[in-house]
């Protein structure tokens, strides 16, 4: 099987699954992609295609997802609250919120097709901040049914 934007699909055998390291160009940049699926056996054409729209609607996930960010940024307790006052510290003359997200670019995209047996995440956006390579990734994930939430990150 080949997909539209990865080429040729080659899962590996990573433990209880499968999983494919690519890049899509998206804004300019290439940005990582990552398959992983706990059922590999039942990778066909239908799941391709879902993978392939996900790609094909980078554009509409990343407003969604901006979004949820810039509403995380004004609630304290948000993961993207405490990376935005990090990153505010570092402004002279200070920065808005909105300059913040519009900084923002997408580092990876992760796509679970299949949602694994307790998975209820399809596609988990990481963002990182341009001029601020060393903050933290805030990553959104869109959760089925719900849509969009912010969740923990790692350096």
């Amino acid at each position: 099987m080949e997909s539209r934007h990865l080429g040729p699909i080659t899962l590996d055998g990573g433990p209880g699954g499968g999983a494919m390291n690519g890049s899509v160009p998206f804004e300019g940049k290439d940005v990582q992609a990552r398959i992983e699926i706990d059922f590999p056996d039942r990778f066909d054409e239908s799941v391709l295609n879902d993978v392939d729209m996900v790609l094909d609607n980078l554009a509409f996930l990343d407003e969604m997802a901006r979004t949820t960010i810039a509403e995380g940024v004004r609630r304290d307790s948000s993961p993207a609250a405490g990376v935005f006052r990090t990153w505010e510290q570092g402004r002279v003359g200070g920065a808005s919120e909105d300059d913040f997200v519009d900084g923002l670019s997408v580092a990876r995209v992760l796509i679970l097709p299949d949602g694994g047996t307790a998975n209820r995440d399809r596609v988990v956006m990481s963002y990182v901040a341009d001029d601020a390579p060393a903050l933290e990734s805030i990553r959104v994930k869109f959760v089925e049914p719900t849509g969009p939430e912010l969740t923990r990150s790692y350096r």
